[in-house]
């Protein structure tokens, strides 16, 4: 006697298997995000690293007057051309690759580069162009506050105002409401959170070089401690009102990351 499957029998196992396969889908995709996070969580702190190692060489500071400065270039980007590639603010980070402090592959998040169409800066790029920078940077406008400047940023001791150098977000994904080459801010769509992930949040590395992921762009535990009301540190806005077109930060403590 020969036996064998029916076509029913058939049919009912390849939809079992199928059902299987689309409960498992999710799962599957999500435990690749999370992989995809953790990589650009190391790009990040390898990037804020690098900024230290950089602040740290004297060797790069022979255009500037400020000892232990963020990466700026001569002169520092301003409330004009802050979004520019090439003179704004990202050309303060391209310092980092020209100088060898860290590799181009660290300025592309995976997840950005898998569904929102960017790459990493070629060989013979000379700046950041539109679709190879998917970080945000601490802004580097010069704002004056006193004789503060934006670019006068210890690294081994506290601030002047008393926040830890370890509360300064100075790298994270890119911020949502502003992109390299376009000086205009977008709205958030109610949802503040980088589009690098699909707004479920941002890795955010800080000036001490951890990093961390976090669910939304306010930052706890920090706060800009000049500007009013007294609020927790929005990193993708400026605490000073009407600033954001500007690239400007509100104060000293305000981290306010763009392109």
């Amino acid at each position: 006697m020969r036996y064998g499957f029916t076509l029913v029998e058939l049919l009912v196992v390849i939809t079992i298997i199928l059902l299987l396969a689309m409960l498992s889908l999710p799962a599957f995709n999500y435990a690749r995000e999370i992989a995809r996070r953790t990589t650009c969580k190391k790009n990040v702190q390898g990037i804020a690293m690098a900024c230290t190692a950089y602040m740290n060489d004297p060797a790069m500071h022979r255009r500037s007057n400020y000892h232990n400065a963020m990466p700026t270039v001569n002169p520092a980007p301003t409330a004009s051309n802050w979004h520019q590639g090439s003179s704004g603010n990202p050309s303060a980070l391209w310092l980092l690759v020209e100088y060898k402090f860290v590799g181009r592959d660290s300025f592309l998040c995976p997840s950005a580069e898998l569904f929102r169409d960017f790459r990493k800066p070629q060989a013979g790029d000379s700046a950041f162009e539109k679709g190879t920078l998917s970080y945000s940077y601490l802004s580097q406008v010069k704002f004056t506050d006193g004789n503060t400047n934006t670019t006068n940023i210890a690294v081994t001791s506290s601030l002047s105002i008393g926040l830890k150098d370890a509360q300064l977000a100075i790298i994270a994904d890119a911020n949502p409401r502003c992109q390299l080459g376009s000086s205009g801010f977008a709205s958030d769509s109610g949802n503040p959170n980088s589009l690098n992930h699909d707004r479920a949040g941002q890795n955010v590395a800080f000036l001490d070089g951890h990093a961390d992921w976090f669910t939304t762009s306010t930052i706890p535990g920090t706060m800009p401690l000049e500007c009013s009301p007294l609020t927790e540190d929005d990193i993708y806005r400026s605490c000073s009102a009407n600033a954001d077109s500007d690239g400007k930060r509100g104060a000293l403590n305000d981290a306010f990351l763009i392109p």
